[in-house]
């Protein structure tokens, strides 16, 4: 099994009240003494991945000095690969980059997500494509929210209203080898379509053929990190993060 961390990004909205250029990109942020991009390597490395590719762009030379630490820390080989294009793409942009080379089993995080261990351990426990939904947290019109019927994705994206939506895609999946190469073609529509698309739709394609799966977090925390009021959450949940981690 492979692990993809997508981070990319340039972090705008939260750049407007920390200092990003400081920090690098979102992964690079440290929560109780630990940055995202740890806990992630981390976590996979004890679920016995032994290989991560990791999307870069902003700041890319922070998170390759980040990830040559990491390698001997958690004895995982880390391969950063560029999106050139990072300002005027998209995530499914940096996943068809980050796929490139992969046809194993992989695990796809967004590189700006903190989580509850026990959602990536419920999720590798699907042995088929499958996606993390958060089925409890209260949604807003930012939310990127499913609309799930008899296990296929009806609706997906931010404009699905709230009171229609079965919950939210936390960013964290898995696709299995079997399902690489269709999830590569259907990421070439996306990009070809629109660079700046999101890949968390070719999810909804996979559903209609019966491929994808779902684990709920049922209450589980997690965040993702778009803003200050996130990071500060994500700073008070923190001790979620279970599992002995190193330090560098």
């Amino acid at each position: 099994m492979i692990g993809i961390i997508l981070a990319a990004g340039s972090g705008r909205r939260l750049g407007r009240d920390i200092d990003l250029e400081k920090i690098g990109p979102k992964c690079l942020l440290t929560i109780d003494n630990c940055t995202l991009l740890e806990r992630m390597v981390s976590d996979l490395a004890s679920f016995d991945v032994n290989a991560i590719t990791i999307v870069v762009g902003y700041k890319a030379d922070m998170v390759r000095k980040t990830c040559t630490k990491l390698e001997k820390t958690y004895d995982v080989r880390l391969n950063p690969v560029r999106n050139g294009d990072y300002l005027s793409t998209n995530t499914a942009y940096s996943l068809h980059i980050g796929l490139s080379d992969i046809h194993d089993d992989v695990v796809i995080f967004n590189g700006d997500v903190l989580y509850d261990r026990a959602i990536l351990d419920n999720l590798l426990k699907i042995h088929q494509t499958a996606i993390t939904v958060d089925d409890t947290k209260p949604l807003t019109e930012e939310s990127f929210k499913v609309k799930i019927v008899d296990g296929r994705i009806e609706e997906m994206g931010k404009t699905v209203p709230v009171e229609r939506a079965t919950g939210e895609f936390i960013g964290i999946s898995k696709v299995a080898g079997r399902d690489i190469g269709e999830v590569k073609r259907l990421l070439d529509i996306l990009v070809s379509g629109n660079p700046n698309n999101y890949y968390d739709f070719i999810y909804q394609s996979l559903s209609k053929s019966g491929n994808l799966a779902y684990s709920f977090t049922n209450g589980l925390k997690w965040t993702e990190i778009d803003d200050i009021r996130d990071l500060r959450y994500a700073e008070s949940i923190a001790g979620i993060a279970v599992g002995a981690r190193g330090r560098f």
